[in-house]
């Protein structure tokens, strides 16, 4: 017996044996030909009735039973194990539910480690945070599909199940129109407690550790407790830390706060567009475009800033500082002499780029100069010019068009020096504020000039530019 189906109707005529088959939802009935001899003919009432008697009512296909018979009279209809469907009854349509289509999916909450192609997990990412652009289409609400009902062969209606619609529930940031949902803010898109929302600040509970992973969020990234070593954290409306930065990398096109301090190890980097504030450095590199203030310390470290470098009751010991705004600081260098150097009024900006230019002059310059002590004696002496082999003329005029070459980059790149020089004339402050002691062996650049401090001054003192003389002036500032 098929499967899904059972036989109603069984007749044999000794030159045709048929069955008649329902199907176990009652909404259609088939032939079974199990054997036709040749010369076998069956009228098409014959078939008709064996399916009315089977109690059909509803959907008989009168011209599919006209082709059975006329197709077994033709002698081209052949036995088979196979149904052949005489009749179909509609079959209901069950209501869909309503569902929601994710175009983003939401964060998660659990780590999903990445794995590589050759099966190696990084445990650094740990995608937690799915970004995403205020008025960004974040996913579609499907209503639900309507439900049609059905009747089977005995003429039985056939009841159906309506469709469900799906309880959306939006929470801040979010918003739906015509059935989409929509991001008003940059920032996290997430699913908590069956609510939709989007979050503009990434909070970081307790470190930012192998539970964390790399942080790189596009709002505002607040951090409870440490950044450990060897993670990163970008947060594009700013970074605040609670805790201790260690050999870390944070990056910000905003702000970044460390309340702890910073522990560098030689490998730690801060970037920011804004302004930074720690409450200090040890063997840091720090790079933004505002203020950086420092509430103790910064030791061993490299500061640039196009803003003013803040640190009135601590001190910078090592490394230096670069600060286009000026420069406002408790105690420079110590009484063990670490080398330390201070920078005012200069932007790093302009100033890596002129130490980039002056490298390269200066390697143009001295492959110049190599090519002149061989070139310049054969053409001093025109009777030894004369007497070169041809091997040896083609081997000067090579050397002769590379000299050429030479002193053409040289020229552009002196031109090019000289323009940068002078967008270095801006706005800066050409000053720095000593409030403590100026220890001897710091050296002081403010503006283009230099100076190298020989014995120490006890603060509070002014250092300014005094181009005049090519010098710095300290003035003393007590009473």
């Amino acid at each position: 017996m098929p499967e899904g189906a059972k036989l109603v109707r069984e007749e044999n005529l000794g030159d045709l044996h048929l069955r008649l088959y329902i199907s176990d939802d009652q909404c259609e009935a088939s032939f079974q030909f199990k054997r036709i001899d040749p010369g076998c003919t069956v009228a098409p009432d014959f078939l008709k009735k064996m399916i009315v008697d089977a109690g059909v009512v509803n959907g008989m296909d009168e011209n599919r039973v006209m082709e059975l018979a006329e197709a077994c009279c033709a002698g081209s209809l052949k036995a088979s194990e196979e149904l052949v469907s005489v009749a179909r009854g509609k079959r209901a349509v069950q209501g869909t539910d309503g569902r929601v289509e994710f175009l983003i999916k939401p964060s998660a909450e659990n780590v999903r480690f990445n794995v590589t192609k050759d099966e190696a997990i990084d445990y650094k990412n740990t995608n937690l945070i799915q970004n995403v652009l205020k008025e960004q289409h974040l996913a579609t609400v499907h209503q639900p599909g309507a439900a049609e009902e059905g009747r089977d062969l005995f003429g039985n209606a056939i009841p159906t199940r309506a469709g469900q619609p799906v309880e959306v529930h939006l929470g801040p940031n979010a918003v739906m129109e015509d059935g989409k949902i929509y991001s008003q803010v940059n920032g996290r898109f997430v699913l908590e407690n069956d609510i939709l929302s989007v979050n503009p600040v990434y909070q970081v509970r307790g470190d930012v550790d192998y539970t964390v992973g790399n942080v790189n969020f596009i709002g505002l990234v607040q951090i409870q407790k440490d950044v450990l070593d060897d993670f990163s954290v970008f947060g594009k409306e700013g970074v605040e830390v609670n805790g201790v930065m260690g050999a870390a990398n944070v990056e910000s096109e905003g702000h970044v706060t460390v309340n702890g301090g910073v522990n560098g190890k030689g490998r730690g980097y801060i970037r920011a567009l804004g302004a930074v504030r720690a409450k200090y450095f040890n063997e840091v590199s720090a790079v933004c475009r505002e203020d950086v203030e420092v509430a103790k310390s910064i030791m061993n470290s490299t500061v640039k800033t196009k803003g003013k470098l803040i640190c009135p009751m601590g001190n910078v010991i090592g490394g230096s500082v670069v600060a286009l705004m000026g420069i406002d600081v408790g105690s420079v260098g110590s009484d063990l002499g670490v080398e330390t150097s201070i920078t005012a009024g200069v932007d790093y900006e302009i100033a890596d780029k002129i130490a980039t230019y002056e490298a390269q002059i200066d390697e143009i310059t001295r492959e110049i100069e190599r090519i002149d002590r061989v070139v310049g004696p054969v053409l001093a002496n025109k009777q030894k010019l004369m007497a070169l082999s041809p091997d040896k003329k083609k081997a000067l005029k090579g050397l002769l068009e590379q000299l050429k070459k030479h002193q053409a980059e040289q020229g552009e790149m002196q031109k090019n020096l000289d323009e940068i020089r002078k967008q270095s004339v801006g706005q800066r402050a050409k000053e720095i504020l000593v409030r403590k002691m100026l220890y001897s062996g710091v050296k002081v650049c403010i503006g283009h000039c230099r100076r190298l401090i020989k014995m120490e001054v006890r603060g509070p003192i002014r250092l300014r530019e005094d181009a005049e003389n090519e010098t710095i002036s300290i003035a003393n500032l007590q009473g």
